[in-house]
């Protein structure tokens, strides 16, 4: 057999053993879609992502105004006529300051293979607003009221609230379900007693929480100047939305975060001003939120997908250490047994799949890659005529899966590392075979 058609046969060999790949490829897919139901059966069955919107002051007003109507009389001219008509409105009062301060405690909650993390929110919210003046409107205002004011606190999910209490200007206020507001979904809000306040004044608002969500915490503060401070026990935090915080500090036993707006900054404020409380969207808004995410710190499944694109490399690698162990130790191979070592190969993702799953990726990939090493030098002691020379060729083999784990682990510098393993190799395979006479591997293969 010529060395072309043997090289030919080697290339569909290779091909062909990159189907049960990709379609363990579409397996992991598959399991990490399954892996997204359960967690959002766990957050239906307790509570969802939070997302703290607001506080607002929400106040229904009404005014009296004087207007005038002219009627005309037939022949005998105008009749002026001034009457009182009443007008309510309603309006949506940002806090001039607001402070927020989250402490998170995570845990994650199993169903069978797959989890999803679940934390405990204390939170503690302070703000202080400035009560409006009465708004400008059109024609002679003769009277004006506050008919009613809310303090509403819109949420992601209500049904996480354990425990809250709300104080105003000192005194312990009621906290009734719905957020009153048709861009809020869920939320609560406070009923105020809308005789007892007066514009200008000042109102403090002091609130504790026990709240409990799911995966992430987001913020969309409504205020002149924010503080939001969180601190967790969960070491792997993934800061999203809007903004990155000011400061961040993480360990090994969890991470603390800052945030600070200004009323310049601050975009959620500015998109506020264009909502109305019957709107059902309120535009901009949600885009301004910003907040973190409890992260999996190894997702095998993230794991297992990455090494199944080296898989190629790794069929070429060992494929061409067979071909020119052949050229150098005049052993012939036969093309069915290039197919055999392959299935080793591939066997690998799956076992690593499997047992990632049950254990730590880690150990998953240790015994994986141990038993499928220990099984191509098994099979290539006769292969290659000695003993040497197969158990040599499974270390061979061990010591590429232990550079895929290295490029694995070291994310950043795969590429460079990649780069460098490849030359490493090339320079390699270029000194060993410099001397060899290749057309009399050509005729002899």
């Amino acid at each position: 057999m010529r060395a072309f058609l043997k090289l030919a046969l080697i290339g569909v060999i290779l091909i062909g053993l990159l189907v049960p790949v990709f379609m363990l490829k579409g397996l992991v897919y598959e399991r990490q879609a399954r892996g997204r139901e359960v967690a959002e059966d766990i957050a239906r069955a307790s509570s969802r992502a939070q997302h703290l919107i607001g506080p607002l002051l929400l106040i229904e007003s009404e005014d009296i105004v004087l207007r005038t109507r002219r009627l005309h009389q037939g022949g005998q001219g105008e009749e002026v006529r001034r009457e009182e008509v009443k007008r309510k409105t309603h309006r949506l009062v940002a806090p001039e300051t607001l402070a927020i301060d989250s402490r998170l405690s995570a845990r994650e909650r199993r169903r069978g293979l797959f989890g999803a993390l679940v934390y405990t929110d204390q939170v503690d919210l302070t703000a202080r607003f400035v009560l409006p003046q009465a708004p400008p409107i059109e024609g002679e205002r003769i009277g004006h009221r506050w008919v009613s004011a809310s303090l509403v606190l819109g949420l992601g999910d209500a049904r996480g609230i354990q425990r809250i209490r709300v104080r105003v200007n000192g005194a312990e206020q009621r906290v009734e379900p719905g957020a009153l507001l048709a861009f809020v979904r869920e939320g609560v809000h406070v009923p105020l007693d809308a005789a007892g306040l007066t514009a200008g004044a000042s109102l403090d608002l002091a609130l504790d929480a026990q709240i409990i969500g799911t995966q992430s915490l987001q913020w969309t503060p409504l205020a002149g100047e924010v503080q939001v401070s969180v601190a967790a026990d969960w070491p792997h935090p993934s800061f999203q939305g809007q903004r990155l915080p000011d400061d961040s500090q993480v360990s090994e036993t969890g991470f603390t975060a800052g945030w600070s707006l200004s009323r310049l900054s601050n975009t959620s404020l500015q998109a506020l001003s264009r909502c109305g409380t019957e709107q059902s969207f309120c535009e901009g808004l949600d885009g301004a939120a910003f907040g973190v995410r409890l992260m999996d710190p190894v997702d095998r499944y993230v794991k297992t997908d990455r090494a199944m694109k080296y898989a190629l490399l790794l069929l070429v690698l060992v494929f061409g250490a067979v071909f020119f162990t052949e050229a150098l130790r005049a052993v012939a191979v036969h093309p069915l047994q290039y197919g055999l070592t392959g299935a080793a190969l591939a066997i690998f993702f799956l076992l690593l799949l499997a047992l990632s799953e049950h254990i730590d990726f880690g150990w998953a990939y240790l015994l994986a890659a141990a038993v499928c090493s220990a099984l191509i030098g098994a099979y290539m002691v006769p292969v290659l005529g000695g003993a040497r020379r197969g158990w040599l060729f499974g270390a061979l083999v061990a010591g590429l899966y232990g550079l895929l784990y290295g490029l694995l682990q070291s994310e950043d510098y795969a590429l460079l590392m990649g780069s460098l393993v490849l030359f490493a190799l090339l320079a390699g395979v270029m000194l060993a075979t410099r001397r060899l006479d290749w057309s009399r591997v050509g005729r002899s293969a």
